[in-house]
């Protein structure tokens, strides 16, 4: 393995031009209001038993090709760099949360939901308890 120590502002230079060269969002025909228009807020989650509208399922519908970066986020550590470097299979990074707290659920960077892991048909899953 290479023993190379990168500066901190060899770090960020290369986070800078990550961040470039990700995937641009396409170009809707519709312009946001119209694809919005009588949507319920994204911020306000849905009251107990509430459900969408067909229209609203209809909007959805109609972004259903639009591709969208999902994640789970199970906990959060802070490492130094050749701390990292050092990781090898087996390794064990120790995160800041129990097993049995609820987990983020990210979409596009953004947390949308928190959720209960789960393991269904021999994978792991995640169970959405709570929208933010």
């Amino acid at each position: 393995m290479d023993d190379t120590v990168l500066t901190q502002e060899e770090i960020e230079a290369l986070l800078r031009k990550s961040e470039q060269e990700l995937p641009k969002t396409p170009d809707l025909e519709s312009t946001e209001d119209e694809v919005f228009s009588e949507t319920p807020s994204l911020e306000t989650p849905l009251s107990s038993g509430e459900t969408f509208s067909n229209a609203y399922l209809q909007q959805l519908e109609a972004l259903g090709d639009l591709e969208l970066d999902v994640c789970i986020e199970l906990g959060q550590t802070r490492m130094r760099l050749q701390d990292v470097a050092m990781l090898r299979r087996g390794s064990v990074v120790v995160l800041d949360r129990h097993v049995d707290d609820l987990v983020n659920v990210l979409v596009n960077g953004q947390r949308v939901a928190r959720g209960r892991l789960l393991v269904v048909d021999g994978r792991f899953a995640v169970q959405l308890v709570e929208f933010v």
